[in-house]
């Protein structure tokens, strides 16, 4: 099974900011790490499901499509990739 070497972010499920995103990316070390989180649109069908992430679900997809992100993902380095290139690095 190929997996990266770990993980980020499930603990600060629902409470995500972009301050919080900044101190989270400032301290990934060098491998292959996912970002966990859970991004959507809080829209007619997300109201139909129960949950408690519906607000943080927007603002989780502002942060990580906002320009800032952008540039500190870039600042330190990091490359997105998907999981589709993950197996292809094994």
């Amino acid at each position: 099974m190929i997996t990266p070497n770990g993980t980020f972010g499930i603990v600060v499920t629902g409470e995500l900011d972009q301050e919080l995103f900044d101190v989270i990316v400032g301290c990934i070390p060098d491998g292959t790490w996912e970002f966990v989180c859970h991004p959507g649109y809080d829209d007619q069908e997300l109201r139909q499901v129960r949950t408690r992430l519906r607000a943080s679900r927007a603002e989780e997809l502002k942060i990580l499509t906002s320009p800032e992100s952008s540039e500190a993902l870039k600042r330190r380095g990091v490359e997105l990739i998907s999981y589709q290139e993950l197996v292809a690095q094994s």
